[in-house]
């Protein structure tokens, strides 16, 4: 199963031309990331608050489209892997279909690995039972090309 939402390209995502700056795509993936923690009952504010939190370890992106302001995007999580601290989180962009128009292409593919931590030290703790069976029916049981 796949997390699915949708976001608006806003003013403060891009550069004077209109096109999103691209370290604003992270900025969009991590609110993405925090959808998808509440949406299956672990919103990332209360982890933290508990002392733990999900830090980026490794991200890799692939950028194959612009977007621009106004447009709707359609963002596409899926969990390649649940180790034992570490999750493996496969990212797509792509442009959502308006106005009777289709479907569009893909804008952006990424993968990447977050690690479930202590705060404030960052030492990774195994993830919790609770947390690792809400994660488990979003992971991809066929691999994502990264």
């Amino acid at each position: 199963m796949n997390f699915t939402t949708q976001k608006r390209v806003r003013f403060h995502h891009c550069d004077p031309a209109g096109i999103v700056f691209y370290p604003q795509f992270y900025v969009l993936l991590h609110e993405v990331q925090e959808d998808f923690l509440a949406h299956i009952g672990y919103p990332e504010h209360e982890m933290i608050a508990g002392g733990h939190g999900v830090p980026i370890a490794d991200m890799k992106t692939e950028f194959l489209g612009m977007c621009r302001h106004g447009d709707l995007l359609t963002v596409t999580l899926a969990l390649t892997r649940i180790g034992g601290a570490s999750l493996g989180m496969h990212y797509e962009i792509q442009a959502s279909a308006q106005a009777g128009q289709a479907q569009g292409a893909i804008k952006l593919r990424s993968h990447g690995v977050v690690v479930y931590s202590d705060i404030p030290h960052g030492k990774p703790v195994r993830i919790p039972d609770g947390l690792r069976q809400a994660l488990l029916p979003y992971l991809q049981t066929t691999p994502q090309t990264p």
